[in-house]
Order: structure tokens, then C-alpha cells, then sequence
């Protein structure tokens, strides 16, 4: 018989040694899971006498991919935002907590690997030493705050299903978001994105395993876009005179210990391109940008970022790093 997609589930957890499988402490609701190992078949092409080319196919080094989509909710969402960027600096002694999430400039600068299980229904497979390389952001005025994020790890085995609990705090809607742009509130963005990237480089060696040594994170960069209704030129001229302003988009919603936050705060942008466009019957402009390094957004480990994250929920302080 088939086996029905819908009882998919996604488990998580911190490794407390780069590699080695943890059981999962948190659970991600997700609208889509996209697992892919990445076996090496190294070609055995010696000639033997005969018109052919391939005589065998050897097993070479072997790592994998993870790929998830959802709803952005402001506990789970943690952990691609830690993973990706590396620092986690909580504070508060009861929920609310209020974790900031930078990038990581001490030590290695190598953030927190996961263990990951991808429970599909007709079986479980554990992905361990998960390094995020991508976590993108999307909004729009009549929908939810979605996330996309893309992990790289080490080869997948199977592994017991995991039994999960489910976070019972909802989505965003994206209408409650409140967007700044230098300093300045705007009522005029419509849709945006923002996405941090870094290259996860899959480190092979002649060590006697097939797994790579380690999952080596590289430099974290952010870019993004927004569309806003078109009310003067401020925004094009920011453009054209390279004025690089600070950009916030902040969703928040509950009170007292209920309440939860996503912001997203970048304290320099450039502006790549900024194009007037007549497609509906009103004037929108369409802008791209790139958020600059600056020594405003770091945490502890100081040095330069281009972007804090900040999260407020009832997840208390070491859980995410």
C-alpha cells in the first residue's frame, strides 16, 4: 500500500559532538521536505579488451542534502535562524525570553550541527551533522510569513521514529508585520524577502570512513527585496544617491508571557535596484538590496554582521546553541 505524505514529520535537535546523532527535542510543522543523499560512484573505466567503457562503479565519499519549507512560527523557527547565523544571546528569566541571533566572529566561527529525522510515513532517516547553508523569508500583505531553509549533512541511516510534540503557537500573518525603513516607519510594503546564505563545503579525507571529516560553514551574506506602493521618490532616491539606510521588518503578536516576535533588523542596505512599474492601476516600486557587514549587528563575539535576528518566545536559554 502507499504511504500517505500527509504523516510526514520533521524532528530536530543540537548535537552536542559535530556527527554524532541526538534524539530529537523539537518538532517543525512543515509544508514540504525534500531529502537527497549524495553518493560518489567513483567509475572503474580501465580497458579490457572490449568495446565498452564502464566495467564497475565504486562507492566514494557520501554526504546529503535537506531541504524544508513552512510557516514561519516564533519558536521553531529558531532553529534555522541559530543554525544559520551561529551566536545566540537570551535574556530574560521567564517567557517571554528574548534571543538574539548574530553571526558567529569567535572560536572557528563554526555554528551548532543537528541532528535531523525526516519521519516519511514508510520509514525514519536521521540526518546528523546538519549545517545550515540558506534560510529565506517571505512575505506578503495577504498571507503568512513563510520560510524556506536548506541544510547540508552528513549521509543519511535509518533510525527509530522519533514520537512528536507539536508547538502550540501559531503562524504569523504577515499583515501584522511592522516594517522601518531608516529609522522611519513605512505603511507602504506590500511583499518582501530576506534571505541568508553561506556555503557549507563538504570536507573529504583519506581518514578511512566514507563520511567527510567535517561540514566547514563560510561567510554569511544577506539580500532581499521588497515591493512598496509608490507614494514619492524617497525610497528611488535612496537609490540613486547610495543612501544605505537601516532596514526592520518586525512581526509580533500575544502579550505577557503569550507573546512572541520575529524581527529582522539590518542596520545598513544598499539598494541594487529600484524600477517604477505601471503594471496594476497604481505606481509601485520594486526594490532589491544587499545588507552590509557593520559593527552594530553582532553579538558578543563582536567583530562584523550584516543582520540581527531577534526572537521572542517561551524557549528558554542553550536550547537552540
Amino acid at each position: 500500500m502507499p504511504a500517505a505524505s500527509a504523516f510526514s514529520y520533521l524532528g530536530i535537535a543540537k548535537e552536542a559532538t559535530f556527527g554524532t546523532p541526538v534524539a530529537s527535542t523539537a518538532f517543525i510543522p512543515v509544508t514540504g521536505v525534500t531529502p537527497k543523499d549524495n553518493l560518489t560512484l567513483l567509475e572503474d573505466k580501465g580497458m579490457r579488451g572490449s568495446m565498452t567503457d564502464v566495467y564497475d562503479e565504486i562507492a566514494g565519499p557520501i554526504s546529503a542534502e535537506l531541504d524544508w519549507d513552512g510557516d514561519a512560527i516564533p519558536d521553531t523557527i529558531g532553529w534555522a535562524l541559530a543554525g544559520v547565523l551561529g551566536e545566540v544571546a537570551t535574556t530574560g528569566a521567564s517567557a517571554p525570553y528574548s534571543h538574539a541571533m548574530t553571526v558567529l566572529n569567535s572560536g572557528t566561527g563554526q555554528p551548532s550541527s543537528y541532528t535531523i529525522n525526516d519521519f516519511y510515513s514508510a520509514g525514519n532517516r536521521q540526518y546528523p551533522g546538519a549545517k545550515l547553508s540558506e534560510l529565506g523569508f517571505k512575505f506578503s500583505a495577504d498571507g503568512l510569513l513563510t520560510y524556506s531553509a536548506k541544510a547540508v549533512t552528513l549521509g543519511s541511516a535509518t533510525a527509530a521514529a522519533p514520537p512528536p510534540s507539536w508547538t502550540a503557537i501559531p503562524p504569523l500573518a504577515a499583515w501584522i508585520g511592522a516594517v522601518q525603513i531608516g529609522g522611519v516607519a513605512s505603511t507602504l510594503v506590500m511583499d518582501g524577502e530576506v534571505t541568508i546564505k553561506r556555503t557549507v563545503t563538504v570536507i573529504n579525507t583519506v581518514d578511512g570512513t566514507q563520511a567527510p571529516l567535517t561540514l566547514w560553514s563560510g561567510p554569511v551574506s544577506v539580500d532581499g527585496k521588497f515591493t512598496l506602493i509608490m507614494e514619492s521618490d524617497a525610497q528611488l532616491t535612496n537609490y540613486l544617491t547610495t543612501v544605505k539606510p537601516a532596514l526592520d521588518f518586525d512581526f509580533s503578536q500575544g502579550a505577557g508571557s503569550a507573546a512572541v516576535e520575529l524581527k529582522l533588523h539590518m542596520s545598513k542596505v544598499a539598494y541594487s535596484a529600484a524600477d517604477i512599474t505601471r503594471g496594476k492601476d497604481y505606481i509601485e516600486l520594486p526594490v532589491t538590496f544587499k545588507a552590509l557587514a557593520n559593527t552594530t549587528d553582532v553579538g558578543t563575539s563582536a567583530g562584523y554582521g550584516p543582520i540581527k535576528a531577534t526572537l521572542k518566545n517561551a524557549v528558554a536559554s542553550g536550547v537552540y546553541v
